[in-house]
């Protein structure tokens, strides 16, 4: 079969794409010029503070935007100007977030307009009263998506996502279930960009502001302020509880494996923009540039991990030396009288060699979850039947009111065991409660990144692996311990001292500086212009 007929679904991805390439290529007429100078330290501040923390690459530029919007919003007195959308991109381009004189000018208006309608809502809210904890953080995070969407185009991020849902809609069997086909689709949706893009809770929740509040985007601004603000409120926890559904647990497994083939496209489009449409015709091709993406794909897949992994291991090792030296320390000395060094010790090298080993321990997966995806990609291009795609029946699941308790006395039962274990050793290597709660602290969290590194490493397994006797017991005792991690994670994310440190102690003057320092490299260039 040396030419193929690709599937409807495939044609019009190809168009979405295409129409993406055009958006991309054209050149902007007033292009954004900054000075190499000025871009260097920019980009240099981009990379410690992604380092201490840290997000998905594909997150980075909109958490910048994110970043610029929450200083001015909560500056006092701030006043939205002419001048902020041509701010937001200088500041962009600068940190090299942006291609440096390929950004159009234009786009200053549009992004004018929708910093001071977002800014409206947040003032309307504030007088409204919103009982939502960290409403301000969401409002802006929903301002972020928007405005960088406006700048860099998502229609290849929606193309591959509206893909990815007309392949697993109609393999997924939900009629049994109590959600209306809306919910359910919504929950479909979500997770796809969960797990296909990464999504976090911003880009989320303007998926379903979009959903569920048009009247946001296709009203003039006062009606839209109107409309929204009363409802903020009641629209944050409906978000959040849709964020949080029972359907989208279940459906993350089916989700994540069904997803891999597309991946793998997806990245063999990436990889070879000029061929695709030959290659999309001819099988053998495909299959070749499939299998070779792959590959490198999951090289580059476990290169990131590592790096990941370096940069946990690099920021819990300065924050245990921080902590040893401004609390352990000072508290051994002063109220214990003596200093225990064994357990400083182990307290400041165990948890990085415990994320070292983690990351080294990751492995890649073997060759017969090549051979199936590649039968995804095939079933997915030209829908041969390779049953990759099975159809999957989810039932309603109404656990027994015995059993929820047995299984909530299990658990605890185990945390118990768990954390007696761990309690008692550090008892006999002489640890006192500080450096004991410091230990189980920092080996909770890097056993929560371990756990998230490791499951990033099997994105692309699609082939279950066989349970043994001895994972199944080191998962069943090691879970309370991922558990607290999770928990401690989400709270010390929230409440990131060194973050607060960089973002309203020190970022703050310091692009104020770089911004003068810009601004007196164009005047220069001007006035140089003028003697010419």
């Amino acid at each position: 079969m040396p030419h193929a007929i690709p599937s409807e679904k495939i044609n019009e991805l190809l168009a979405s794409l295409q129409l993406y390439q055009d958006e991309i290529n054209r050149p902007a007429e007033r292009p954004i010029h900054v000075s190499e100078i000025t871009s260097l330290p920019a980009f240099a501040y981009e990379k410690l503070r992604n380092i201490v923390d840290y997000k998905e690459e594909n997150l980075l530029r909109k958490n910048a935007i994110r970043r610029f919007l929450k200083r001015k919003f909560l500056l006092p007195q701030f006043n939205p100007t002419s001048s902020l959308g041509a701010d937001l991109l200088r500041e962009l381009v600068l940190s090299r977030y942006l291609p440096n004189d390929e950004i159009d000018e234009a786009l200053i208006p549009d992004l004018n307009n929708i910093i001071k309608k977002y800014y409206t809502l947040f003032n309307k809210i504030k007088l409204l009263g919103c009982r939502v904890p960290r409403w301000r953080e969401q409002l802006i995070g929903l301002a972020a998506v928007e405005c960088d969407n406006t700048i860099v185009s998502p229609r290849a991020r929606t193309a591959f996502t509206n893909l990815a849902t007309k392949i697993i809609k109609p393999a997924l069997d939900l009629s049994a279930l109590s959600e209306s086909t809306d919910q359910q689709n919504v929950q479909l949706v979500l997770n796809i960009e969960r797990i296909l893009n990464r999504a976090d809770r911003d880009i989320l929740n303007y998926y379903l502001l979009l959903h569920y509040h048009a009247p946001w985007f296709n009203t003039p601004e006062n009606e839209a302020v109107e409309y929204l603000a009363p409802r903020f409120e009641s629209i944050l926890n409906e978000f959040n509880s849709l964020q949080n559904h029972i359907l989208g647990k279940r459906l993350i497994p089916l989700i994540k494996r069904w997803l891999v083939p597309i991946v793998i496209l997806r990245q063999t489009i990436i990889n070879n923009p000029t061929r695709t449409e030959e290659l999309i015709r001819n099988p053998q091709k495909l299959e070749q540039a499939a299998r070779e993406t792959y590959q490198s794909y999951w090289l580059s897949t476990r290169k990131r991990l590592r790096r990941k992994g370096f940069h946990a291991m690099t920021y819990i090792f300065i924050t245990k030396i921080l902590l040893a030296i401004l609390i352990e320390l000072p508290y051994e000395h002063l109220i214990l009288g003596k200093i225990s060094y064994i357990p400083l010790g182990i307290n400041l090298l165990f948890p990085p060699l415990l994320m070292m080993i983690i990351t080294l321990l990751i492995k890649s997966p073997d060759k017969s979850n090549e051979e199936k995806i590649l039968e995804g990609v095939k079933e997915i291009v030209y829908e041969q039947d390779y049953s990759f795609y099975a159809n999957q029946r989810l039932l309603p699941r109404r656990p027994h009111f015995f059993t929820k308790l047995f299984y909530t006395l299990l658990y605890t039962a185990t945390m118990l065991v768990s954390f007696s274990a761990i309690i008692f050793v550090l008892w006999r290597l002489n640890f006192n409660v500080l450096s004991g709660a410091l230990f189980i602290f920092f080996v909770s969290l890097v056993s929560f990144f371990g756990i998230n590194l490791r499951q990033q490493a099997r994105q692309l397994k699609v082939v279950r692996g066989r349970e043994t006797i001895t994972s199944f017991i080191l998962d069943f005792f090691s879970f309370p311990i991922i558990a607290l991690g999770k928990w401690l994670s989400n709270t010390f994310d929230r409440y990131n001292f060194f973050v607060f440190i960089l973002d309203f102690m020190f970022e703050v003057p310091f692009k104020s500086i770089l911004r003068v320092i810009e601004d007196w490299f164009h005047f220069l260039k001007e006035k140089k212009e003028e003697m010419m």
